[in-house]
């Protein structure tokens, strides 16, 4: 179990290696300006290009993964972040540049896609509803991880140095997934996973819309209207986000002992997203909006509340998908949707989160986020119901039938 326990955690330490890509060019973003006259726009979409190869190629990376095996697609992953780091370093030009981070997002839809796939292909069944929850950490950790160490690098050598940094530790990430063994390729097909998986997935896209655009727009507001300096208001934003550490850990206690239970993760969500809905109208409220600490511990508290939620579709992912083992070409599949409604909802976030604000203003951006808290719900609810119609189907169908 101890050995399953660091593979797993190997595992993770790879997601979270590939997420610490999301913010590094965000770190360099004031030096690249400077070097390749880039506008505001072009380092958005720098940024941004990333996640666009989740959002794009999610799905169709989990299909092609039920066909040639999760550790094939690790390794071919780290391999390109790898490359596009060197890259990225040593990029005369604009363009080198922008195809170096385009490149990028694909290696890191090949590893964001595997390594879950292969966390339930090597852990039993006990321990695999906590795997996936600890799984689920891997972007804010990743985040928190890539801004600090990039954002050191930086200061202490250059930013090319910085980046090559990045290439060397996707060197190591590569040496401890040759370590592990083969998994994820089941019968070697290409299977698409039962609709209840496409509907708890779109539900995690909803998750993502309203993390992202509440985490991205907070530090305007806390520098516009609260006063806040900015290494205040970046310190703020980061304790919000690492909300989902906790919340994963009480996602880990809860799925103890009955991985999978379906009542239970009901009887979990349907309190946590009511509250969040409740709580996130209150963020910018004008009894919480003067005062900095509040509006954190506010937007925290509601963060958490709805990160609970977040682990349990993890872990129920590869029973609403209908896998019939731990290495069914359904679980890449659902995981590559996991991936594209997650990567859609990053990208999505941000701008609707702009637009509302400036329709409503920031009341109306703390009542959307409650909307869509509940619309997670539903969800949720709504991919249960369709698993237990289909555990139901799949019973009748293989009981024996009785004749008068």
């Amino acid at each position: 179990m101890i050995r399953t326990w660091l593979n797993i955690v190997a595992l993770w330490l790879i997601g979270v290696l590939a997420a610490a890509q999301l913010p590094k060019i965000a770190v360099l973003a004031p030096v690249l300006r400077e070097t390749f006259h880039l506008s505001l726009a072009q380092v958005g979409l720098l940024v941004s290009l990333l996640e666009i190869g989740g959002a794009v190629f999610g799905v169709v990376g989990g299909l092609a993964l039920g066909r040639f095996g999760g550790r094939r697609f690790l390794l071919a992953g780290l391999s390109v972040l790898l490359a596009a780091s060197v890259v990225e370093a040593l990029a005369p030009n604009v363009a080198l540049l922008f195809a170096a981070r385009a490149v990028e997002g694909l290696g890191y839809v090949l590893v964001v896609i595997a390594a879950p796939t292969m966390i339930v292909a090597i852990a039993p069944e006990r321990i695999r509803g906590p795997a996936l929850a600890l799984w689920s950490t891997f972007v804010p950790v990743g985040v928190a991880l890539g801004s600090g160490v990039t954002g050191v690098a930086v200061a202490l050598t250059s930013p090319k140095i910085a980046l090559l940094l990045w290439a060397g530790l996707c060197a190591l990430g590569l040496v401890s997934a040759a370590r592990q063994r083969t998994s994820g390729r089941g019968a070697a097909r290409m299977v698409l996973p039962h609709p209840a998986a496409v509907v708890v997935t779109f539900g995690f896209g909803i998750y993502t819309v309203f993390v992202c655009a509440l985490t991205m727009l907070l530090p305007s507001f806390l520098i516009e209207r609260v006063g806040a300096s900015l290494a205040s208001a970046s310190l703020a934003t980061g304790l919000v986000s690492l909300t989902a550490l906790p919340a994963s850990a009480i996602a880990v206690r809860i799925l103890h002992g009955a991985p999978s239970a379906p009542r239970r993760v009901v009887a979990t969500v349907i309190p946590a997203l009511l509250a969040t809905a409740a709580i996130a109208p209150l963020i910018f409220h004008p009894a919480v909006a003067g005062n900095a600490v509040a509006v954190t511990l506010v937007a925290g508290l509601a963060l958490l509340l709805s990160g609970v939620a977040s682990p349990l579709v993890f872990a129920r992912l590869p029973s609403l998908a209908g896998a019939t083992s731990p290495d069914d070409p359904r679980i890449a599949a659902a995981n590559g949707l996991l991936t594209q409604f997650g990567a859609g909802g990053a990208l999505i976030g941000p701008p609707l989160g702009g637009l509302v604000v400036g329709r409503w203003g920031w009341q109306g951006l703390g009542v959307c986020v409650g909307v869509l808290a509940l619309a997670m719900l539903a969800a949720i609810l709504s991919a249960e119901r369709l698993g237990r119609a289909k555990q139901a189907e799949d019973t009748a169908f293989l009981a024996p039938e009785t004749t008068a």
